[in-house]
Order: C-alpha cells, then structure tokens, then sequence
C-alpha cells in the first residue's frame, strides 16, 4: 500500500517564500497512488500568508493569532496531519522536483530508517551544511571560530571533505529545514521540544530517534533549495550565512545542558566564547588588507559577531 506524506510548513511573515515552497510541493513527481497533503501554519502572519492559501486544494491552514515560535508552530502542524511519513520544511525551502519521491522509496525499503534529512543548497547552487556528527567541545569551538568555513573557499577542499554524501549515509543529526520522519517516529521521538530560540530541536529529536533504534540519514536525493535564515524573525542582524549567531550560539549551550548537564554546557559556553574570539582578533588583524570598498561592511559584520557574544552572555 503506497505510503501518505504530510508536509507541515511553518510561516511567519514570508508570504512569498511560503507561496514558492507549497508549490515545489504540489510540483513533486511522487510514485503513483502516493497520498499528500499539506498543511501550512500560519503562526501570527500579518502579511495575508493564510489567506493567500484559502481555498486552495489540498492545503490546509493552521492559524495562530499570534506568533508562537518554530517548534510549537511545527508541532501544531504535525498534530494536524494524518499521514504515513511527517515531511518538515521551512517556508524558505523549495524541494526538487523528484525529491518527494526519492523519500518515499528510502522509507518504503528501508523499515529501520527513522528520519532523513536533505541536502541543502544555497540559491546560488553552493552547498549548505546539512548534518553531521553530534557536536563536541572541538566542534563548537571551530564554529564559532568559522576555521572549517574558511577551509571550505580553498581549491579542492571540498572534494577531500564534501558536505554532502555522495550516498545515503548515517549521521547523528540532521537539519530541520528539510526533514522527513516516519509519524511513528515522531510519537516516540517528538515533538520539538520548545526551549530553544530555533536551531537546537533538530539536533534533539534525531538524538532521541537514535537512542530508539532508528537509523538517521541524509538522502542525496533528497534535494532541497533553502534560502537560509529567511524564516527566523528577530530583531537581530545575522552575519555573513544568514545565521543569526546569537540564537545558534545560545541554542547549542542550551542543547548541551540539555544533553551532558550543567558542567557540560559551560564548557560548551567557554569553547564558543574561545572560537568567537579567536575569529573577532582574526578580523582585527585583518582589517588593514580588506579593500577600502569593503570595510564598511566588514565593521558592520564584526560588530554584528561582537552582539552575538554578548547574546551568549546574557541568554540563560
């Protein structure tokens, strides 16, 4: 019996981002006699984002009446649906034409595979970090620091360490932009847990998926495009990635505490505030050589990353 995909889209406030990503959806060549049904949660729009979707065949809208945050508008939307496989995409995404299909069959033949996510590329084609490992006090220190981004521009580097598998592979986490989930899955695993800002429940739910025995993977079939950071609403400026690195920042010391306690989450806390610092003194010492053209920007990125330091002081 082909399997019925739910497609939950949280939106606040991108009309026109929500409108392209439904429509990918609806665009999809899924495997004959496959259900689906989409639903959008509207959480608080004031820009027509429900009714922009009112009426339409096979799009059903959940409105909040005022925003509620990520996490409780996806598990709002998940409570909603009724299909075999729970697919999570962010209003920012549009899914490849045979992408759909390609997560039905990776389910279908594979009955230990619990969660798959995408792989995910800017707009402009370049790659977008996906999924990976469980981060550890190595790791957040050199995100912070933006060494492996810097690794990523030299020639060659991403074909000794690309960001995506060539295959399906096995990962500890993947990215909630573009994720899909066996809805038996979700029941043990879920929902989102709702403490953090916005990036740490994807990391949660895949750990507990895990500890129940299920097989986390990104499928590179599964291919998404994904303008990054234009769904967080906030006040706050993002540096250069559309990360808004006060959230992220505050969101993994939180994901830490969560995971290994408090003792555990301030080391995560001293490893971040290591790596940011190591890249505010790189920027410094760099400054006198960027091009008289750039430097406004360039302060303007600094002083952004200054901010997302502060953030992480002040966030519980």
């Amino acid at each position: 019996m082909p399997l019925r995909i739910s497609v939950v889209v949280p939106t606040l406030d991108t009309r026109t981002l929500t409108a392209a990503c439904v429509d990918a959806v609806f665009a999809s060549r899924l495997p004959a006699g496959t259900g689906l049904e989409v639903v959008v949660v509207d959480d608080g729009s004031r820009d027509g984002t429900g009714e922009a979707f009112a009426g339409r065949a096979g799009v059903r809208v959940v409105r909040n009446d005022a925003p509620t945050g990520f996490s409780r508008a996806v598990n709002r939307g998940a409570a909603e649906t009724t299909g075999d496989l729970l697919v999570l995409l962010n209003s920012d995404t549009e899914a490849e034409p045979g992408s759909l299909a390609r997560v039905v069959e990776a389910f279908e033949t594979d009955p230990a595979l619990g969660v798959a996510g995408a792989v995910l590329r800017f707009p402009d084609g370049t790659p977008q970090w996906s999924g990976g490992r469980e981060p550890d006090l190595l790791w957040l220190c050199a995100q912070a620091s933006a060494f492996p981004a810097l690794l990523g521009h030299l020639p060659g580097w991403r074909r000794i360490k690309p960001l995506h598998p060539a295959a399906p592979a096995d990962m500890d986490w993947v990215s909630g932009a573009a994720m899909a989930i066996r809805t038996s899955v979700w029941r043990e695993a879920g929902p989102f847990e709702t403490v953090y800002g916005f990036y740490g429940q994807d990391l949660e739910l895949c750990r507990r998926a895990r500890d129940g025995g299920w097989r986390v993977r990104i499928l590179p079939g599964f291919r998404v495009l994904h303008h990054q950071g234009a769904t967080i609403s906030t006040t706050g400026e993002k540096a250069s990635g559309n990360a808004d690195l006060g959230l992220l920042w505050s969101d993994l010391v939180r994901w830490a505490e969560r995971r290994r306690g408090m003792a555990y989450a301030r080391r995560a806390r001293r490893a971040i505030r290591a790596g940011s610092l190591l890249r505010l003194a790189a920027r410094q010492v760099a400054l006198p050589f960027v091009a008289a053209s750039h430097r406004s920007e360039w302060r303007r990125e600094t002083a952004i990353l200054s901010a997302a330091r502060a953030v992480l002081e002040t966030r519980p």
